[in-house]
């Protein structure tokens, strides 16, 4: 008899079937189910009714002769029902016998047979069930080879061609988990995508398909952290769920949508998310019995989310369940199981949670021992073993702050040491073990094992971010690194590498968005004159980056490539062009961090003071041009620092005269200013703060009373940076004077729900006249966003005069407040998201309060506020402020400055000179109020009355008016100092 004989109703068979639900199967190492549509068998039935089709089946088998017509399909029924009931209660027995059965019906079927291609995909299933099952690679492997053999088999117009290449795209995101290779990720989405895009939009398979899309879209979200991501994987996780009925799937796809929503409440905070996490999986738990093999999986989501819950709220009932569940899953899971290392991890974290909470040793220790057991489970070579690894050093570097046991040290030192050298790993938890090991190497005084992690982890940080990040990403991801470069240039200068090495570190781990930015925003009119096709190809892709989410068609119907995936090709694709334009001669050291030569070529107009607080050690970087060199700042230190800004008053002479004292004269007697220069002769000084000390006004340093030049004002003229790479940036861009040029002038003097700056007004009236006679045509639109933002790329000055608002939480909110800051404010991320390059503007001069000003202490390395986001968008300089400035003394301010711009030729240079002789001229009058009138004292007003005359930047509610100061207050304090200085806040970003 002919083999296709053999299988003539077999056919019959898996059509008649087609229809069914998928069966769901645990597919990754965080708590997700992937859909396959297997078999075309589907048991709804009890367990013991199944039981008893299996049974006959065996029975019809068995008793059926080789040589039978129906003893090829009747052998495939058993194996379908022996794998129905794998999905019902895990037992590997039956898999195993379904797995060789596969084996054998495929034997007995020609390689020209029209079900060949199915065969060949059960088969692949089975072995990738296996390979979960167990963690054995070799069956991995084989899944992914028969896979790819049903694919082959299957011709473009197969009518299951859809499902084959969705079963396949599984076990490739399954290695992608197990090896951390990067393509075999990308493989996967590739292969689901190009399922659902076979599938039409009303077939009920579609949302299945997007539901299993979102699983690897998710694994991609976990290795990049585009938002993006997650949220399309949160949408098609919904589809799946709406378009499912059948009780025993359905159970599977809200795992995946709780789960996901659990996510995102810890990228953004919104309870609401939590809630519903919350409630899905306990919804979850009561509807599965305990004998289904994903029953320990959803009920450890349940005690995820229970734990997430508890760090928000600190409710000890939460924590408590917790615990239980995770212990219920240990005793539940099988021993060999792959899931059986990360519930063991999960355990001993909530384990050592209560120890946080409570102090009790025994958890502690039940902790540590839980959590060496997963990392023995573990094959070494998993890309899981930089997270457990990392675990388990946190666990033994507590309990040696307990009891000072020094191999407790020792030990997890070598664990951190190890995880950061996982190069599959996860980077994040790499630089949380790295920077872990830093202290620890504090605690030993083993400063060049510090500095070799240094070098490693602040690697780690530029690698965070993909280029097809949003800025919102991006800001989001960097809060992980906070304070990593300041403390790896401390390990450097500890361990005796010299000040080039710390400033390596110091611009290779600080400003990374901004560098981000200004990599696909660079100058390429010397690429298109030399390798033309390239240049062409760098814009298209830059364009494409560039592009933001508001302006991308959201074409979801007719593909799955969202924004988001079409980001991250477009990413890759601009990482091989740069590659390709690095290997053109004169190109080598495109788009590559600044070497040592030009950074001191960039202090050629004056040196530049790199100021680095750690806990370690505080000093500063004196870049000259000549030379790099290092001053150890003894008296300045991370902790007075701190309190310094906890109690406010950053510009109260107090605070001036420690500032002076403790950086700001040493600094200026190292590099030889220690008098005030002759005549006009101003040195020129780019000061580049890091840490809590980007809050301080070093410009303003010093003792200010009469006859003293004991401060920088009267020493040296000041500019600010973020880094280095910054001023060099500035510099490199093409000045292409705008004709006629024009002075974009704006004016709020009332705004919506905010108090009146009738100063305003006259601050713009006096420019008006001004910027005509510098050459400058005054513009003055509307007072509304879209009013404003058409005539940004052709001012060649924008001057902003009102209220701004610093937002605490997520600086890229920041704005300016115009006419429509309720709803369509002029954000920091508006900015970030405009490219003026083109027509590169002069000024943005920002009269409105903390446009300079930093409240999110984790993005205190990149600088993200209003003064740098005009610089990223394209200004060659900006004035701005560091916190609440007066409105009257804004006119005084202006005016003085433009004076010395129009007289210094609107030269670079004129631009920091104007406002620094405005910022002497304003002191000098204060200091003689101050010496007639020392304890004049105005009262505070009461924060219930609207105030007029300060352009308060608030720290939540723009709307909000707190207290402030008018022009000469009295401080509190015993020695009846003056405290506000309302000249002081103003400073300089430029080239």
């Amino acid at each position: 008899m002919s083999q296709k004989m053999v299988f003539s109703n077999l056919a019959v068979v898996k059509d008649a079937a087609s229809d069914s639900h998928a069966d769901e199967q645990d597919a990754r190492r965080h708590p997700s189910l992937r859909v396959q549509l297997r078999d075309g068998f589907s048991f709804e039935g009890s367990l013991t009714d199944l039981d008893e089709t299996i049974r006959l089946a065996r029975k019809a088998a068995d008793t059926t002769p080789e040589n039978h017509p129906d003893w090829a399909w009747r052998l495939y029924d058993l194996r379908i029902r022996l794998n129905a009931r794998y999905a019902r209660t895990g037992a590997i027995a039956d898999l195993e016998e379904g797995i060789q059965l596969a084996r054998q019906i495929l034997n007995l079927t020609s390689k020209d047979h029209p079900n060949r291609a199915g065969l060949l995909n059960g088969l692949a299933n089975r072995l990738s069930d296996r390979y979960l099952r167990t963690g054995a690679i070799a069956d991995l492997e084989e899944s992914i080879q028969v896979g790819k053999q049903a694919i082959d088999a299957a011709p473009e117009w197969h009518p299951k061609r859809a499902m084959y290449l969705n079963d396949l795209g599984a076990p490739f995101g399954d290695r992608y988990k197990r090896t951390g290779t990067i393509a075999d990720l990308e493989e996967a989405i590739r292969l689901m995508g190009q399922a659902v895009d076979m599938t039409p939009e009303n077939d009920p398979l579609r949302a299945l398909y997007l539901s299993n899309l979102g699983c690897q879209l998710y694994d991609r979200y976990f290795k990049i952290r585009a938002m993006a991501d997650l949220e399309e994987s949160i949408r098609f996780a919904r589809q799946a769920v709406n378009a499912t009925s059948n009780h025993f799937d359905r159970a599977g796809r809200l795992h995946n949508l709780g789960h996901r929503l659990g996510i995102r409440y810890s990228r953004t905070g919104t309870t609401s998310d939590l809630e519903e996490a919350i409630q899905i999986a306990r919804q979850i738990v009561d509807l599965v019995p305990k004998d289904n093999p994903n029953w320990a999986m959803y009920l450890g989501n349940l005690g995820a989310q229970l734990k997430s819950r508890y760090s928000r709220t600190g409710e000890e009932a939460d924590l408590e369940e917790s615990i239980e569940i995770g212990r219920q899953i240990i005793g539940a899971i099988p021993k060999d199981h792959t899931d059986q290392a990360r519930q063991l991890y999960d355990l001993g974290n909530k384990l050592l949670a209560r120890y946080v909470r409570t102090g009790d040793t025994a958890d502690l220790e039940e902790s540590i021992r839980i959590t060496r057991q997963a990392v023995n489970a573990t094959s070494e070579d998993h890309p899981d073993q930089a997270d457990l690894l990392q675990g388990l050093g946190a666990g033994l570097m507590k309990r040696f702050r307990k009891t000072r046991v020094r191999d407790d040290l020792d030990e997890a030192m070598v664990y951190f040491k190890s995880a950061l050298h996982r190069s599959n790993g996860d980077a994040i938890s790499r630089i949380k073990a790295g920077h872990v090991l830093l202290l620890a190497c504090r605690i030993t005084s083993d400063w060049q094992q510090a500095y070799e992690a240094a070098n490693v982890v602040v690697r780690l940080i530029s690698k965070l971010l993909s280029r097809s990040l949003e800025n919102s990403d991006k800001q989001h991801v960097l809060t992980l690194a906070v304070g990593l470069a300041s403390d790896a240039a401390a390990a450097a200068l500890q361990a005796g590498k010299g000040a080039l090495a710390a400033l390596n570190f110091l611009e290779q781990g600080r400003g990374v968005l901004a560098t981000s930015l200004e990599e696909i925003r660079t100058d390429i009119l010397d690429l298109r004159e030399r390798c033309p096709e390239l240049a062409d190809q760098f814009v298209r892709l830059r364009d494409e980056l560039e592009l933001s989410a508001t302006t991308l068609d959201e074409d979801h119907v007719s593909s799955w490539k969202t924004r988001g995936s079409r980001r991250y090709d477009a990413g890759n694709e601009l990482d091989e062009v740069i590659i390709e334009i690095r290997k053109q001669p004169g190109f080598e050291e495109f788009l590559t961090a600044p070497s040592v030569r030009e950074m001191q070529a960039a202090a050629m107009f004056g040196p530049i003071v790199v100021i680095n607080v750690s806990k370690y050690r505080c000093d500063a970087v004196l870049v000259e041009e000549h030379q790099v060199r290092a001053l150890a700042l003894p008296n300045l230190n991370s902790i007075e620092i701190k309190k310094m800004v906890q109690r406010g008053s950053l510009g109260s002479p107090m605070v001036l005269k420690w500032l002076w004292d403790v950086a700001a004269n040493p600094i200026l007697d190292t590099l030889g200013f220690v008098q005030p220069p002759s005549a006009d002769n101003w040195p020129h000084v780019w000061w580049i703060p890091t840490g809590p000390l980007s809050k301080f006004p070093l410009h303003a340093a010093g003792r200010h009373s009469s006859g003293s030049n004991e401060t920088v004002l009267d020493r040296v003229m000041s500019s600010y940076s973020p880094s280095i790479k910054a001023i060099i940036q500035g510099r490199r861009r093409r000045i292409a004077p705008s004709t006629p040029a024009q002075a974009l002038l704006v004016a709020m003097q009332d705004t919506p729900e905010n108090s009146r700056l009738p100063f305003a007004v006259k601050e713009i009236a006096m420019l008006r006249d001004l910027c005509g006679r510098m050459g400058c045509n005054p513009v003055e639109p509307g007072r509304r966003k879209q009013d404003i933002m058409p005539h940004l790329p052709g001012c060649k000055i924008f001057h902003f005069a009102g209220h701004g608002h610093s937002d605490n939480r997520d600086p890229s909110q920041s704005f300016l407040l115009l006419e429509d800051w309720k709803n369509d404010p002029l954000t920091v991320a508006t900015l970030l998201e405009t490219n003026l390059r083109k027509h590169p503007p002069f000024l943005a001069y920002l009269s409105a309060c903390g446009t300079g000003q930093i409240k999110q202490e984790k993005l205190v390395d990149e600088s993200i506020h209003l003064i740098s986001a005009c610089q990223l968008a394209g200004f060659r300089h900006v004035i701005g402020t560091l916190w609440d400035v007066n409105d009257d003394l804004c006119v005084d301010m202006a005016r003085i400055t433009y004076e010395g711009m129009r007289d210094g030729g609107m030269t670079d240079e004129s631009v920091c000179r104007g406002l620094h002789k405005a910022t002497r001229e304003l002191r000098d009058r204060w200091v003689s109020m101050a010496t007639n009138a020392r304890h004049v004292s105005i009262p505070v007003r009461e924060a219930s009355v609207p105030q007029t005359g300060v352009r308060s930047a608030s720290d939540g509610d723009p709307r909000s008016d707190k207290l402030s100061r008018d022009v000469v207050l009295c401080d509190d304090d015993d020695d009846g100092e003056i405290a506000s200085l309302h000249w002081v806040p103003y400073v300089h970003f430029g080239a």
